[in-house]
Parts: C-alpha cells; sequence; structure tokens
C-alpha cells in the first residue's frame, strides 16, 4: 500500500501523539538513518484537494510542528511503497539535513499589514504634501490633464506607496527583529496592503515574539491592522532541491 507523506523529519526525538491523517489513517514516523517521514497509509495514487484532506493534512502538521522539527512536503504527496521512502531519505540525506538545521528550533508566523481605509491613495495623498501639490497641479481649474499627465501622476502614487511601505515594514521589522530569526516578504495581495511577512521564530520565543508584536502595533498609526496568524510549519522556509519520493 502507498503511502501519504506529510512531511520530513528528525528521528527519535519523542513519541507522535495519538494523530489521524488523511482518510482517517494514523500518522506515524517511518524512520531511515537519522531522518523520518511522518506518513499514514494511503491506498489512494492521487489525493485531492478537498477539504477533508487539507484539514487532515494540516492537523497533523500543526501536531508535529508544535513539538518538533519538520520540513513539511507539498500536499498530495504519495510514495508507492515505504522502501521507494526510505531511498529517497537516504538518497537525499544532505539536502533534507541542512533544511532541517536551517530551520531548527523554528515555528513560522505569518504577519500582515493593511491600510483599514476607504481609499488607500487619498489617505497617502492627505499625509504626503508633495503628492497632494502634483494631484493638485494636474487637476488644477480649467485644465484637462493628458493621457502623460496621468501616466506620471500614478508613477508617483505608485513611487510614494512604495516608499511608504518600505518605510513602515523597516518600522515594524525593526521592532520585533531581536525576537525573531529570518524573515521573507511575500507578494502583495492587495491595494491596501503593506506587508504579507513570512517570519521565522524560535519555538521557544513566541511569547517575546508576540509581545514585540504589541509593541509594535502601539508604535504604527490606528489605521494599521496587524494581522498576525501561526505557528506554522515552516512552509516559507523549506526550499528543496530534491527528487519527488
Amino acid at each position: 500500500m502507498g503511502l501519504y507523506v506529510y512531511a520530513v523529519g528528525k528521528a527519535s526525538e519523542g513519541d507522535l501523539p495519538p494523530l489521524q491523517g488523511v482518510l482517517d489513517r494514523p500518522a506515524y514516523r517511518l524512520e531511515a538513518a537519522s531522518l523520518c517521514a511522518i506518513v499514514s497509509e494511503c491506498p489512494l495514487n492521487n489525493v485531492r484537494a478537498e477539504r477533508k484532506h487539507i484539514a487532515a493534512t494540516q492537523r497533523v502538521l500543526s501536531a508535529v510542528n508544535a513539538k518538533f522539527d519538520l520540513l513539511p512536503m507539498t500536499f498530495g504527496t504519495v510514495t508507492e511503497s515505504e522502501e521507494d521512502l526510505r531511498r529517497f531519505l537516504n538518497d537525499n540525506y544532505e539536502e533534507l539535513s541542512s533544511q532541517l538545521e536551517r530551520v531548527s528550533g523554528s515555528v513560522e508566523m505569518a504577519l500582515r499589514l493593511s491600510l483599514d481605509v476607504p481609499d488607500p491613495i487619498a489617505y497617502l495623498v492627505a499625509r504626503t504634501p508633495a503628492l497632494k501639490a502634483a494631484r493638485d497641479r494636474t487637476f488644477r481649474a480649467r485644465h484637462k490633464p493628458s493621457y502623460d499627465d496621468k501616466i506620471r501622476l500614478g508613477q508617483l502614487f505608485d513611487q510614494a506607496f512604495t516608499l511608504y511601505r518600505e518605510s513602515l515594514t523597516a518600522r515594524v521589522l525593526a521592532t520585533i527583529g531581536g525576537s525573531s530569526s529570518k524573515t521573507i516578504k511575500l507578494p502583495i495581495r492587495d491595494e491596501k496592503q503593506i506587508a504579507n511577512l513570512a517570519i521565522l521564530v524560535p519555538r521557544a520565543g513566541l511569547e517575546t515574539f508576540e509581545a514585540a508584536i504589541s509593541m509594535a502595533t502601539a508604535q504604527i498609526d490606528d489605521d494599521v491592522v496587524f494581522d498576525l496568524s501561526g505557528p506554522w510549519p515552516p512552509h516559507n522556509f523549506v526550499q528543496l532541491n530534491v527528487e519527488a519520493a
């Protein structure tokens, strides 16, 4: 029977809690030397991205991530046999061990900053004299702006918003920097979002990190909303360049 693979970790780190995984099959460790894979039996060749399967995968990963270091595998990873999976762990031992060392003792936290205002452009214009002057010049009385005028003004808006995002993000990171080890800036999702960050935080230092977030929140305008979630497995800090199991 095939195996659904949730993550790769270190062998013999302590007992796993009882876990029901995909298809309600119990999850367990499959060890190969000093590495292991968190797996459960799977009679399917392909596991569809249905809510119940996604929830089961997240349930196992969250429980393991609370205590142990892991490298989460791509959702739906299924290997044909224990032999194939052990070969994968052995063949990619150096790469997997290196990646585990990168995230050792840490979890991922997600932090998103967004403007809680109806119109982010109007908000920024009201707080940027140079941008307000440029807008007024472009739309002055009895003057219809040309296409090029509008393009230039749009570019000024984009530049000003980029600087605002970078400045605010830098202020927040300066406050929380001592409580985290690595940060990745993820793509901005919409025009109101200021920052979308993945932050690697020591598992034992989560309270310190959350206190730093509270301090950063107190230092930033009330119009900026902090959305903190986690802890998560370190998805954004795992960059495996290995062959599939």
